[in-house]
């Protein structure tokens, strides 16, 4: 079994201060093998909140992925935004936006949807689609391959706003090579197995977590999820903060089951 916790939306620079610590316990208190962000480190793509938000996954541990989101693109610089946009995230989180990495059973693939062109909406690149696609038409048929984006390629009832161009075309080339799961956030909103129910199966398993921690008004359910990889099994389970303690806390765990290339939802 492998164990990915997958973190998302962080918004270091707008986060809540007092949940940095009970995140930090709760992670390690999961002893995943790997962690996985899905963008928005930042809020403002600071030298500073780079610096926190690197500070903080670093002193996990654990081996860890990160991706860049839309908010860790320069708004206070528009000539930077334009000209390198990329810039900022490169010096103070990484200078790959499209890592790979392979743990257990596990393939690992980072795409870079945030858009210095739009400020919230993203794009799914398809030169780093294509590669994506050969990655795993020419690497090992016993993985599970998994896409980190931050933007959603498909979005739950009540956020079809279409605000990652490219999506459905991107979506069915990747399925067609061999693509597995999505892992995503963006939305600042749970939804765990989009469209797998005990009515309906679905080629691709797709997860949104809801946001780490950020401090904006209306925010809430806080927290990360879970997912325990053990060959064709798939269980997550989120983590949400209870607000009396000010403690993440686990949530029921949601079963899935992957045959012939098609998602499940266990019993």
């Amino acid at each position: 079994m492998t164990r990915l916790l997958h973190l998302t939306d962080l918004h270091f620079g707008l986060h809540r201060p007092e949940l940095v610590q009970p995140l930090h316990d709760a992670v390690l208190l999961n002893r995943p093998d790997v962690v996985v962000v899905s963008g928005d480190l930042t809020q403002r793509a600071l030298a500073g909140q780079f610096r926190a938000a690197m500070a903080f996954l670093r002193g996990l541990g654990v081996p860890f992925m990160a991706i860049p989101g839309n908010h860790d693109l320069p708004v206070f610089n528009p000539l930077a935004r334009l000209l390198n946009p990329f810039g900022a995230y490169r010096r103070g989180a990484a200078r790959d936006l499209t890592p790979v990495l392979s743990i257990g059973r596990l393939r690992l693939f980072g795409v870079n949807t945030a858009d210095p062109l739009q400020w919230r909406g993203g794009v799914a690149r398809m030169d780093e689609v294509d590669w994506v696609c050969r990655a795993m038409l020419e690497g090992p048929t016993d993985v599970t391959n998994i896409l980190v984006c931050h933007h959603p390629f498909e979005e739950p009832a009540g956020f079809e706003r279409g605000e990652t161009a490219n999506a459905q075309a991107a979506t069915q080339k990747l399925i067609d090579a061999g693509l597995h799961a999505i892992l995503s956030g963006h939305l600042h909103h749970w939804t765990i197995g989009l469209g797998i129910c005990k009515q309906g199966a679905r080629p691709l398993f797709q997860i949104q977590t809801g946001t780490a921690l950020c401090s904006r008004f209306g925010e809430r359910d806080h927290g990360f999820s879970v997912m325990d990889f053990d060959g064709s099994e798939l269980s997550v389970t989120p983590w949400v903060v209870d607000e009396p303690t000010g403690r993440f806390a686990p949530q029921p765990s949601s079963a899935f089951l992957c045959r012939d290339r098609m998602w499940y939802k266990s019993a």
